[in-house]
């Protein structure tokens, strides 16, 4: 029987194609430069474009708008011989400031940074209990940083942008509101707390999930090979939780309406297994957090992060005891990475939090536990604190909105 053409798939428009226009390479063109000279900096224009593959008068073109923009400066290398010297260039550190603000359930951490991405002063407060008191308390800490950083540098450039690295999941509307559930931050949820801090600052603020933020804190790191990461997923293995984000093609991909993705820790391994405080049952992370390896060490001690560090000394020192609790934790991180291996097939899956500190026994008993011979990503650890890195990816999802944004007009 013929379909009708109400239901006929044919009657229903086709979305328009995407097409490249000039203004769309020149940004892209724009991005990759920039993106270069963070990456190795200084660079000469040559180099730029070796590197790049950009033509060499459509580099000089995209460096000279920079620098009148104030990003960039160039300086003359030095001369070792014979032959032109070129002009080396570089982001111009103080062209801006960014500030970024990590937010944890026992503790909320500031910092500004500069355009180079180094974080110049931070400031650490205990979390309040309300949101509102913590837009007061983020703005304290904002004028203690501006006021030591003038006494330091006398060149004092704007604060730009603020991201707040959150842990939870986010909520967007259709009309932008950007919210969160935090189930340890249970007063933060279903409050717009970018609005709050940007009306009580009167700057600009966004919120993301800490731990996408945390992978894009590693994208300008390199491998042994000193090649660039490009796609990878971390996952951050938590107190009481699990997090992850997911990079694909040296950006972090955050779901179709950009407010996450990769909740890997909230996918279920256990339908009959306990309750999770997302409402689902068996969750990943309700196997592999830290409470959870501790919790089959000694039940009827309760958790603490100093309590896992004795966990961890019993574990590398041979403890049989402290082992036999670890194993459970390897199996269904073992699961959880080979489903993601199985799902996405990133180059690497990058490992965080306290665990890491075992890495040499962790790594052993992750390949004696079921890893198949045929997978293709690289497990490895990261020993950067977990804190360090959603500082540093608040501070580069910062940095990224503000150089999007100067390519408008009138923007610096």
């Amino acid at each position: 029987m013929p379909m009708s053409p109400k239901s006929s798939t044919a009657t229903k428009p086709l979305r328009s194609p995407v097409t490249a226009t000039p203004k769309t390479v020149r940004r892209l063109n724009r991005a990759v430069v920039l993106d270069l000279i963070r990456q190795y900096q200084p660079l000469s224009r040559a180099e730029l474009a070796r590197r790049s593959g950009i033509h060499r008068s459509n580099i000089s073109s995209i460096i000279d708008d920079l620098t009148r923009r104030g990003l960039l400066r160039e300086e003359r290398a030095q001369n070792f011989g014979r032959g032109r010297t070129p002009d080396l260039i570089s982001l111009d550190r103080a062209a801006f400031r960014v500030m970024a603000v990590s937010l944890l359930r026992a503790r909320t951490t500031v910092a500004i940074a500069n355009l180079t991405g180094n974080i110049e002063n931070s400031f650490t407060f205990a979390t309040p209990d309300t949101p509102q008191q913590f837009a007061a308390e983020v703005d304290c800490a904002y004028r203690t940083l501006i006021q030591n950083i003038s006494l330091m540098d006398a060149r004092i450039s704007p604060i730009k942008q603020i991201v707040i690295s959150s842990p939870g999941i986010l909520n967007r509307d259709r009309k932008g509101k950007t919210t969160i559930t935090a189930f340890d931050l249970p007063n933060y949820s279903d409050v717009d707390l970018a609005e709050l801090v940007s009306k009580r600052l009167s700057l600009p603020a966004m919120i993301a999930n800490n731990a996408g933020l945390a992978a894009m804190s590693l994208i300008n790191s390199h491998t042994n090979e000193d090649k660039p990461l490009r796609d990878f997923v971390l996952l951050v293995i938590g107190e009481s939780g699990v997090g992850s984000g997911l990079v694909i093609q040296r950006n972090l991909y955050s779901g179709y309406d950009a407010a996450y993705a990769g909740e890997v820790g909230h996918t279920v391994v256990d339908f009959k297994g306990p309750t999770c405080n997302c409402g689902r049952s068996g969750c990943l992370q309700l196997y592999i957090c830290d409470q959870a390896t501790w919790k089959r060490y000694k039940p009827e001690i309760p958790f603490s992060p100093l309590k896992f560090e004795e966990l961890l000394d019993a574990v590398l020192s041979g403890s049989a005891k402290a082992r036999a609790a670890l194993r459970p934790t390897v199996e269904y991180l073992c699961l959880g990475i080979s489903n993601i291996s199985l799902m996405i097939n990133p180059e690497r899956i990058i490992l965080a939090g306290s665990l890491m500190r075992i890495w040499p026994v962790l790594q052993k008993e992750l390949e004696s536990a079921f890893f198949p011979r045929h997978r293709h990503a690289l497990v490895q650890p990261t020993n950067v604190p977990v804190d360090a890195l959603y500082l540093k990816g608040a501070v580069e999802r910062a940095l990224q909105l503000v150089l999007a944004e100067s390519d408008s007009p009138g923007t610096f």
